[in-house]
């Protein structure tokens, strides 16, 4: 590891060096050009499952575009996401995050659904999202869609608090070679090349293979090392076409494969009272297929089927498991009658798993097959002219856990000038239990059973499956406001209260616990962001988001979980991020971010009286681009800490601090 800092700094001092020697140059513009109005008309699609103006969508949205993955200097996805206000964003270790919107964080935060190209990642063990996984080559992203808010009536149970899109771009956009190479004292190697071809007049392709080599952190309590460093190889390929003027597909797939390491804390074993350390590996392989139509009748009459296979295998030391999903969705827009935009479809998911049971974890049966069957509608209506929308809809949707679930949702949108725009909305969201939580069995300690039982009997103390769950439930009142005052200035901010029923929680057994719907309660907060470009060589963006929590807890519930739902995210987040041109082809990025305090993260953190506390953190980076296609950048991450704490992981890791990050990148276009 010295080594590898070393070689960093030496390649630091180098490029800064030899960027502060070079000519001007005229290039380099390209970004700062960039007029601020334009934001309000960028396309997206998550939030009503059509081609929308930002500035006509009555939610509460962000994207990231490619210029903000690339000035920002971030190497993940999860990294990306710490530009969104309104998302909880939290490193626990080199190869976990935990990640959620409008508060419930942890490692599986679960009210959160996450897509890639319209394919959902997000687990069905145990509602969250492996981010180890997500391999995507940040150089083909085209934007990154962030709903903060439920989105249920379009994308079904799970998008309670939010939705993030990851939309890849067409491979006609990636033409010819790239090759991009980091090296660092955290980032060891990451590695990417990717090749686009046009096979005929009407089909293009790309294929691309990545490596991701990344170093271990340290430990809190111990500075030791954490024995977290991971690795990852994928690799993939994507096909669009078109067929005549009015047809349009995309064939795309992708391979993984990871090794990461990691400590267990709470291995627990039955000849003793306290857990054993040990040390494990994760394995984990998989790898998806994507296949989409779309048949277009006009602008505003089309219909698109898309179908996905995803399949994956994960050991862990405490549980094994393997999945099968296949999915299908249909959805088909027409405009039946005058101001009237309606969108409907239906969707069948198809769940097979099987579990390798282990002492620490385990699921009855071990093998089980869900499906979900689905029906949506939603039309959009002109009220007056353009500048009044009604839009009503409502998601209806048949599962194996809970039965059927209706999540209907009302929004208003009012544009009384093209400057501003306001909106509200009101939603039901729902999150169904996981296979986790209706037929799992976990052990979470060891006791010795009391008289009249011998002593120096021991057994574990388990939390047990609840196949009598209900939906968590979530009623949630938004408004908004966006307003582009001219070219160089835009503001959107949004309000909300949700109301949360049925929380699932634990309640008290004889021998541990038991999954059980023991939590309510509701949190209010407000987000804001403004981009400013004051002058042509400088464009700023500040954003600032505040969230407060209540939790209400049944008498049969330990007190200590309404604490940690009501701890478990920061209050306030402020961030605020800079590019400026320094000309001679040179652009200096400057990201400073507060993250306020975590009093109890989990239950592990409060048992042991452990706190995140508050940072402020800053990121910047130089990048030079000497000739069209190669760029050269030097980065630095969590400048202003050598290390600092930002979660505590449920149960299995001892807390971990995340450390200073330098590296250097090259990336080559041809």
């Amino acid at each position: 590891m010295l080594s590898s800092v070393k070689t960093s700094k030496f390649i630091s001092v180098l490029l800064v060096l030899f960027c502060l020697s070079i000519s001007d140059s005229s290039a380099g513009q390209d970004v700062l050009d960039l007029d601020l109005s334009s934001l309000m008309q960028i396309q997206i699609t998550s939030a009503g499952r059509k081609a929308q103006n930002l500035a006509d969508v009555p939610a509460a949205v962000y994207v990231i575009d490619q210029a903000d993955i690339s000035n920002s200097g971030v190497t993940s996805i999860p990294e990306a996401l710490r530009m969104v206000p309104g998302l909880q964003v939290a490193r626990i270790s080199s190869s976990k995050w935990a990640i959620t919107s409008r508060g419930f964080n942890g490692t599986f935060a679960n009210k959160l659904l996450v897509q890639i190209d319209g394919r959902s990642v997000y687990t069905p063990s145990y509602s969250g999202v492996y981010w180890d996984v997500q391999n995507v080559v940040l150089e083909d992203v085209e934007r990154i869609e962030v709903i903060r808010g439920p989105g249920a009536t379009l994308w079904g149970a799970n998008a309670v608090n939010g939705i993030i899109n990851i939309i890849t771009k067409q491979s006609s956009d990636t033409p010819g070679g790239l090759v991009s190479v980091i090296s660092g004292n955290q980032e060891k190697l990451m590695a990417t090349a990717r090749y686009g071809t046009q096979f005929n007049g009407d089909t293009y392709g790309r294929f691309y293979i990545n490596r991701h080599d990344q170093d271990s952190y340290e430990f809190l309590e111990d500075k030791t090392d954490a024995y977290d460093d991971w690795d990852t190889t994928s690799g993939g390929f994507r096909l669009d076409g078109d067929v005549g003027l009015n047809d349009s597909w995309t064939f795309q797939g992708d391979y993984y494969r990871n090794n990461e390491n990691q400590r267990n804390d709470t291995y627990w074993v039955q000849t003793s009272l306290l857990p054993l350390e040990v040390e494990d590996s994760v394995d984990a392989e998989g790898f998806n297929l994507l296949a989409r139509w779309t048949h277009k009748y006009s602008d505003s009459n089309s219909w698109t089927l898309q179908s996905y296979y995803d399949d994956y295998q994960r050991e862990e030391i405490y549980i094994q498991q393997d999945h099968q999903i296949l999915d299908i969705d249909f959805q088909h827009r027409l405009q039946p009658i005058p101001r009237h935009d309606v969108i409907w479809g239906l969707g069948y998911r198809l769940i097979k798993d099987k579990f390798g049971n282990t002492s620490q974890i385990s699921f009855s049966p071990e093998k089980n097959t869900n499906k979900i069957v689905n029906a949506f509608v939603q039309d959009e209506i002109k009220l007056s002219t353009d500048q009044l929308l009604l839009t009503l809809g409502s998601k209806f949707e048949r599962n194996d856990y809970t039965g059927t679930e209706i999540q209907p949702s009302v929004r208003l949108l009012w544009k009384p000038t093209g400057k501003h725009s306001l909106w509200t909305a009101v939603s039901q969201a729902v999150r169904t239990p996981s296979r986790a939580e209706d037929t799992g069995l976990i052990t979470v300690g060891m006791i010795e059973l009391p008289p009249p039982y011998p002593p120096g009997i021991i057994v574990p103390a388990q939390v047990s499956r609840n196949n009598d769950l209900n939906a968590e439930k979530l009623l949630a009142y938004e408004a908004g406001y966006r307003f582009s005052a001219d070219k160089n200035f835009v503001v959107d901010m949004a309000l909300y209260y949700n109301s949360y029923e049925n929380l699932i929680t634990y309640q008290q057994t004889a021998t541990g616990f038991q999954f059980y719907n023991g939590l309510e309660g509701d949190t209010y907060g407000f987000e804001i962001n403004a981009e400013w470009k004051p002058t042509e060589w400088l464009t700023s963006e500040l954003s600032y988001s505040y969230i407060h929590l209540n939790i209400d807890i049944a008498p049969t519930v330990d007190s200590s979980f309404a604490v940690v739902a009501e701890k478990s995210n920061p209050e306030h987040q402020f961030s605020v991020r800079s590019n400026i041109d320094l000309g001679h082809d040179l652009h200096l990025n400057l990201w400073g971010r507060y993250v306020d305090n975590v009093d109890a993260a989990t239950s592990t953190a409060l048992i042991s009286n452990i706190e995140v506390d508050s940072y402020f953190e800053l990121d910047s980076n130089i990048i030079w681009k000497p000739l069209e296609g190669l760029e050269f950048m030097l980065a630095g991450q969590n400048l202003l800490n050598r290390q600092h704490l930002e979660f505590v992981q449920e149960q299995f890791t001892s807390p971990i601090e995340i450390g200073r990050s330098v590296y250097a990148k090259l990336t080559w276009k041809f």
